[in-house]
């Protein structure tokens, strides 16, 4: 409890919505991808939207992200999946690489858009991102840069090629038929067991860490 202070609260209360919109970007883009090539699906039910609530799953959107800001841990989060139907696409196994690898691709464009908002605020005045205390700019120039971090973040934990991650539905797209069959049947059946012992063991701090650190410094 004793991370709860003031500065705390500010700085969460700045972050939590441009994570709420990290997270609805990553989501609609799925659904606006699945429209675009054949299914309406997602579209129907409301889903290609960046409203949070057409998307917000209760651990996953708001306990998870609230106990790992305020007492630390991996930051990352999820929605509930957007739905398709693989039925309505042309080509369903190269479409459904395409609506996979939406999700993660979003977050990187906005990795990039808060990128460019970073180097304009340190452009303006570079002390907002030193300066401690009670500054508004301050607090904003650290919910920016959080912002920014956690949409590598959720790109590059997104793209572990693990089912129901986004990663393994690419890389089912990416494998020959006959091997991809053979990958979906293992993914299907130990594939959350799989992302469980990688949360649990601290592995995943690696396959996410390594490559979101390398991006962040091109960016920043």
């Amino acid at each position: 409890m004793r991370n709860l202070d003031p500065a705390k609260i500010i700085d969460f209360a700045l972050f939590f919505p441009g994570f709420l919109l990290s997270l609805s970007f990553h989501e609609a883009a799925h659904g606006l991808v699945a429209f675009k090539l054949g299914d309406p699906t997602a579209k129907a039910m409301g889903r290609v939207s960046l409203n949070p609530f057409a998307h917000a799953d209760p651990i996953g959107t708001f306990l998870l992200p609230i106990v790992g800001f305020f007492w630390g841990g991996f930051l990352v989060g999820w929605g509930i999946p957007v739905p398709i139907d693989y039925r309505n696409f042309k080509s369903w196994k190269k479409d459904a690489l395409l609506v996979a690898l939406a999700g993660p691709v979003s977050n990187l464009l906005l990795a990039v858009l808060f990128a460019g908002i970073i180097h304009l605020m340190a452009a303006l005045d570079p002390n907002w991102f030193r300066a401690e205390g009670i500054n508004t700019l301050t607090f904003v120039a650290h919910a920016v840069v959080t912002v920014f971090y956690l949409n590598l973040a959720l790109a590059f934990f997104n793209l572990i090629p693990i089912h129901p991650l986004d990663g393994g539905k690419i890389l089912y797209g990416l494998l020959p038929a006959t091997i991809a069959e053979t990958f979906d049947s293992f993914a299907t059946r130990y594939g959350f067991i799989l992302l469980i012992l990688l949360l649990v063991s601290g592995l995943y701090r690696y396959l996410v860490g390594i490559p979101m650190n390398f991006m962040a410094e091109l960016l920043l």
